[in-house]
């Protein structure tokens, strides 16, 4: 049977201070094992990380359950300590590859190393085709603009970058979708920092060129404008360590393909992402067999004729995939069956009834579904 491994430590993410933060997914999957559950709060959210975990002490208490069942922890420092104390079994993660490094780095050297679940950093390619540019370009573009952008460019699956067939005839469009848009608000200065920092240096690379950056607000608060940028295949190819990294924010890439063959080199020197996308027609001439079998060595999701953000909690939901997108490419962090992350298998061979756990007696006295040699069982 299944039983949960121990202590859950949770590193809250800056992006989602709801879904991935305090009581986000990771913490209600954990708590479903029975494991109990320690949450780093982010610094980006400490009141209402704060707010949410004095609700959570108050329920864990008002239900009778012991007080160690929940906690939640502040500071850079205690969370290192945390990831390292004997007793947490198991540790996941949604923030950047660099911390989510680091930290996966302390949870294997430990004396006894444990599971990491980390989800890191994802550029999340989209591929067009042109028979699909030449159906609907104009919806192409107002979709792939408003994915880009949602929520000030802050979703770990934003389409980061954009391959398009040469001669599309969409640039002036793209430019003009984007330009439209107003400055949004970044999580944090430190963020709003590393945006503008990291789309400078792509804007200034010898291979790209800008199609559309606004002027960010002066004045406090850590605002940001949309940047759009544009290269080619070839470009990608000679540099995909600096023109395929992530940045955190309203930004992307367009990516000129001339043919099939330097379209899929380019796609395969990409590293790992959440996602992946290809926008075609139901009666494509292109060749999107060879396009998928790409794009699924790539990614965790592969979407047709739709936009990355947006994630189903849904049984068939994958949120993970190929490093450095997760840590863990069989693992996903939504859905029915993140909670699997959490759970490790015990055999009991040949134990007499009355030293069995209940769910595994014969009796069935929680009356669950059940395997018996291999066959479904209902109670």
């Amino acid at each position: 049977m299944l039983e949960p491994l121990g202590p859950v430590l949770v590193f809250a993410a800056s992006n989602f201070p709801f879904a991935f933060s305090v009581l986000g997914g990771d913490t209600a999957s954990a708590l479903a094992t029975g494991s109990p559950v320690v949450v780093k709060a982010h610094g980006s959210h400490p009141g209402l990380s704060a707010e949410v975990g004095r609700l959570a002490a108050r329920v864990v208490a008002e239900s009778g359950l012991p007080p160690g069942t929940f906690a939640v922890i502040f500071g850079v420092d205690i969370g290192s300590s945390a990831l390292q104390d004997p007793r947490i079994k198991a540790c996941g993660f949604t923030g950047s590859t660099t911390g989510g490094r680091a930290l996966f780095d302390l949870a294997v050297a430990r004396p006894d190393p444990i599971p990491f679940y980390g989800e890191l950093g994802s550029i999340n390619p989209t591929v067009v085709t042109p028979d699909a540019v030449a159906a609907r370009g104009a919806e192409i573009v107002a979709g792939y603009v408003g994915s880009f952008t949602l929520g000030g460019g802050q979703f770990c699956t934003k389409p980061g970058l954009l391959f398009l067939p040469r001669g599309h005839g969409l640039e002036a469009r793209l430019a003009e979708a984007v330009g439209a848009l107003a400055a949004a608000p970044l999580l944090d200065a430190r963020i709003r920092d590393r945006f503008v920092a990291g789309t400078d240096d792509l804007g200034s690379h010898s291979g790209v060129r800008t199609v559309a950056a606004g002027d960010d607000p002066a004045g406090s608060g850590a605002w940001a404008a949309p940047r759009l940028f544009l290269t080619g295949t070839p470009a990608v190819l000679a540099d995909p360590a600096t023109l395929t990294e992530e940045h955190f924010g309203p930004a992307s890439l367009i990516v000129e393909y001339d043919d099939l063959d330097g379209l899929l080199a380019a796609l395969s020197s990409i590293e790992g992402s959440l996602t992946a996308t290809l926008q075609a027609q139901d009666d494509d001439t292109f060749a999107l067999d060879a396009v998928l079998t790409v794009l699924r060595q790539r990614a965790g999701r592969v979407i047709y004729n739709g936009w990355p953000t947006g994630v189903a909690v849904a049984w068939a939901m994958q949120h993970g995939g190929p490093w450095p997108s997760t840590t863990s490419a069989g693992h996903t962090s939504v859905g029915a069956t993140s909670i699997r992350r959490w759970l490790r298998p015990v055999c009991y061979q040949s134990l007499p009834q009355t030293l069995l756990p209940p769910a595994l007696r014969d009796a069935n006295p929680w009356h669950l579904p059940r395997r018996l040699d291999g066959v479904l069982t209902l109670p």
